[in-house]
């Protein structure tokens, strides 16, 4: 039986919610540096040199400068090199500055940008709380609707304990930091991504764990916006006589957590729009999406509540699943504006992931109507294989995100894609930018050039207006460009 909604309120969600810690990935290696100019034939990039962990050889140049001209493209012995205090052999450094670039490029930020430390704080402190990160991201995706945790116990200049919140409704991060430390944690300092809980849910407060095991000083990245905690933890800390330092790594924690302070502020889902250009501006729709593991849309998959895509996106029959190891899969969402599906996709297996249907009002009555020759209709042979079914009076993303968020998503991920032959190959795109339903955008920049048969996102925006994006950032996933950015929010 097909249930109707059409209920433009976001009902609260609220399960019980843990603030542990939070944390960001921080890949990067402590790190001297130093500058790099690249001059090629047709741009010019600086980028950071760095000396990282996954080099096999260490190397620094002070303020080096790598001419590349168009001959010297095929053979790295070409390179120019000027070095104020080292001269390495030209094919070493050439080697070793790709590589290093390279780690520059696809690591994360060690620090929050150009954030200044707290009084109290120092660049060892900023180094654990990176660390911190680096824990909790190990739980990335499975602790919905709780933050992801880090904690990190150092005494002496030694680490005595290590820890982050693993799911919903096990103990936090400062709880098995404080296992592993024992009766080491006395005096020590811990660094917790998120401020410490102070309030009994399913599991009791850090806090009071934290002041029980007689710790010296605790350094906290980001305060929690759950107003069961806001500043009540770090007040209990600091009741008790324990040295506390905020802000610290401030803003890559609350990057990392991103998804809870969202919902915290709002009370509403955090929505990343999603979909794949190639390099002369063609969208590419399924073409080039690909699943697997430690690829960009697996760990998308891998860190939303729920998935959206549109019924034209079923017919290519896509694997919407995250390959990466015990992935939590997310909930598929099929906006149905017609129920003339291939019953038999994947995406309608249910054994791995839950699959939820949302269609048009209409399209579900006709199909009541025109029951097939064995007496079923289409919803009947969905319902078989375990998909619910939902009639929606509007489609608007405001109405399917109220479900999804009644439904446990407090992330959801619009996956704009679908053969470009239907006519819809970026209707959740415009979708989004029409109703501001989106905080992030990720553009895949494949390098491919579909040439004059490309069809574009075609995003229509009012004459005069610009949608602005900030925080932008790009990446290498591959071969391709990951390109990320925040809509600006009113």
């Amino acid at each position: 039986m097909c249930i109707i909604v059409n209920s433009a309120a976001m009902p609260p969600f609220s399960p019980s919610v843990q603030s542990g810690n939070i944390a960001t990935s921080s890949r990067m290696a402590s790190a001297s540096t130093s500058l790099a100019v690249l001059h090629l034939p047709v741009f010019q990039v600086d980028a950071t040199a760095r000396r990282c962990e996954n080099s096999r050889r260490r190397w620094r140049t002070s303020h080096a400068r790598i001419s590349l001209s168009s001959s010297s493209a095929a053979d790295p012995s070409a390179f120019t090199i000027r070095s104020r205090r080292v001269i390495l052999p030209k094919r070493l450094v050439a080697r070793e500055m790709m590589m290093s670039m390279k780690c520059a490029l696809t690591a994360t930020p060690s620090a929050s940008g150009e954030d200044t430390l707290p009084q109290g704080a120092s660049e060892v402190d900023a180094a654990y709380m990176r660390m911190c990160v680096d824990l909790a991201r190990e739980a990335i995706g499975k602790t919905s609707p709780n933050p992801i945790v880090g904690c990190v116990i150092v005494k002496d200049g030694r680490i005595v304990g290590r820890g982050f919140h693993p799911k919903a409704g096990e103990p936090h991060a400062e709880v098995f930091a404080l296992r592993e430390a024992g009766p080491l944690a006395q005096g020590a300092t811990a660094y917790v991504s998120l401020e410490p809980c102070n309030h009994h849910g399913r599991t009791p407060p850090c806090s009071q764990a934290l002041v029980k095991a007689k710790l010296k000083r605790v350094v906290v990245g980001v305060v929690d916006p759950n107003p069961q905690v806001g500043g009540k933890g770090i007040k209990t800390l600091r009741s008790a006589g324990i040295e506390v330092v905020v802000g610290v790594e401030e803003a890559l924690c609350w990057k990392t957590n991103e998804v809870f302070m969202h919902r915290m502020r709002t009370g509403q889902p955090f929505v990343t729009l999603r979909y794949s250009m190639s390099m002369d501006g063609g969208f590419l729709g399924n073409i080039g999406v690909s699943n697997v593991q430690g690829g960009l849309y697996s760990k998308l998959l891998q860190e939303n509540d729920a998935v959206i895509i549109t019924d034209a996106a079923v017919y290519d029959d896509p694997i919407i699943l995250s390959s990466e190891p015990n992935a939590k899969q997310p909930l598929r969402v099929i906006l149905a504006r017609s129920l003339d599906l291939p019953v038999e996709s994947k995406v309608f297996d249910t054994s791995c992931a839950k699959t939820l249907v949302l269609a048009d009002q209409q399209a579900c009555l006709e199909n009541i109507q025109s029951k097939n020759a064995d007496g079923k209709s289409l919803e009947d042979k969905l319902q078989a294989r375990g998909v619910d079914v939902v009639m929606m009076k509007d489609l608007t993303l405001e109405h399917v995100l109220s479900v999804c968020y009644q439904r446990g998503a407090t992330s959801v991920l619009l996956d704009s894609r679908g053969p470009v032959f239907s006519g819809l190959e970026n209707f959740l795109g415009q979708q989004a930018v029409d109703e501001l339903a989106a905080q992030k955008v990720v553009v895949q920049v494949a390098p491919v050039f579909l040439g004059e048969n490309r069809t574009e996102p075609g995003f229509r925006m009012p004459h005069d207006d610009l949608l602005m994006l900030e925080s932008v950032s790009s990446h290498m996933v591959g071969q391709d460009v990951v390109i990320e950015g925040y809509f600006q929010q009113p």
